[in-house]
């Protein structure tokens, strides 16, 4: 009997805890106004599906699901975050620095962008055939910079 509801308390918790995180439905007009101009110009005539915002770690996030398929993440700001293609498409090539799209077709012929997010010091990116990338905005392979050490750091 104890385990029956021990259990049942730990589902209550665990479905709490996901409508918590989960974001708040918004209209177009709520996002920021970047994002929508960005959504105007690189994906016009795409109705949006979904529009989300929920707090992320450095303020509130806006996540789009597209009519196509595409699904694009903002910051607080109206930058975008993060683009998922429409399955069977590209990410649109006008937000692709011109470097990483020219790595791309030299090194990979074929292959298409078909997820781009932009990370701290650059970009990863997913091609058609699976491959992940990490790169510079030059294009350049990114590598992890090690994390700083906060507190107590050995003497000299």
């Amino acid at each position: 009997m104890k385990r029956k509801i021990s259990m049942m308390l730990m589902v209550i918790v665990a479905s709490l805890s996901a409508i918590s995180y989960a974001g708040t439905p918004i209209t177009q007009s709520e996002l920021p106004k970047a994002a929508q101009t960005f959504l105007s110009k690189h994906f016009a005539g795409d109705n949006i599906v979904k529009a989300e915002k929920e707090q992320g770690r450095r303020g509130m996030e806006y996540e789009v699901d597209l009519k196509s398929g595409a699904e694009i993440d903002f910051r607080d700001n109206g930058d975008w975050k993060e683009i998922k293609a429409a399955k069977g498409s590209a990410v649109p090539s006008a937000v692709i620095p011109a470097a990483i799209s020219k790595f791309v077709s030299t090194n990979f012929s074929g292959q298409n962008i078909v997820e781009i997010s932009r990370k701290r010091g650059g970009y990863e990116i997913e091609l058609t055939n699976g491959t992940e990338l990490k790169l510079t905005e030059d294009a350049k392979p990114l590598t992890e910079q090690p994390r700083r050490q906060n507190g107590n750091r050995p003497r000299k």
